[in-house]
């Protein structure tokens, strides 16, 4: 809405985007398929389904999540395409199935590899609530609060996973992509602090603005 002084003014509902923009909000990013980061661990070694699961805690469950119902039937899907090989190693009276990848495999991952990566979409629920809570600012705060509070001990322990990669020499590569959810994080956890505290102030303003309204004396007198 254009305002008498020719500023845009925002009111509730109005469309602020055109139909279709740059944001694309008709489409649903597809999500990257779990094989990929399974290639890719099996590009560095051959696994166990468990092993597997323990990577997928490692830094890059920082970045990627995923159930551990997932794991076994892309599995399958993988030494039915050619793409990994399986043997059973027995030790003792227990029997293991190992994964390894095939050179058919190792041609897939690097295709998929090389191909772009589908652009940053995230599905932020803290988000959409504090959105829908402007009638009820301090709920959106506590939102808000709870999400520094969890990027924050995110950040901590992304300092460290970094330190400890420093001081066992990985990969630089993956180091540096670690670098980099430190920086997005703790640089998140640092705005919303400040917003936080942006927001208490206006909340405390507001509360204050009614008891400063005084009431005209001919109207306190009835007259």
């Amino acid at each position: 809405m254009i305002s008498a002084n020719g500023t845009r003014s925002y009111r509730p509902g109005a469309q602020l985007f055109p139909a279709r923009s740059a944001l694309e909000f008709d489409k649903t990013p597809p999500r990257m398929d779990v094989k990929f980061p399974i290639l890719g661990f099996l590009m560095d070694a051959e696994a166990t389904g468990y092993d597997l699961k323990q990577r997928f805690q490692d830094p890059v469950g920082f970045f990627y999540r995923v159930s551990d119902g997932s794991i076994y039937p892309a599995l399958k899907k993988l030494a039915r395409d050619g793409l990994v090989k399986l043997r059973t190693e027995r030790r003792g009276r227990r029997a293991r199935k190992v994964y390894a990848i095939t050179p058919r495999g190792r041609a897939h991952f690097m295709k998929m590899l090389r191909e772009p990566a589908q652009p940053l979409f995230v599905f932020d629920e803290s988000q959409v609530k504090m959105y829908f809570a402007d009638k009820e600012p301090e709920i959106a705060l506590e939102h808000m609060e709870r999400s520094r509070r969890d990027d924050e001990e995110r950040t901590a322990i992304l300092a460290g996973m970094v330190a400890e990669m420093r001081r066992a020499g990985a990969s630089t590569v993956r180091r540096v992509v670690m670098e980099l959810g430190y920086e997005i994080v703790s640089a998140k956890a640092r705005v919303l602090a400040r917003l936080c505290s942006q927001l208490k102030r206006e909340i405390q303003v507001k509360r204050r603005v009614p008891a400063r309204i005084k009431v005209p004396r001919a109207a306190a007198s009835g007259k």
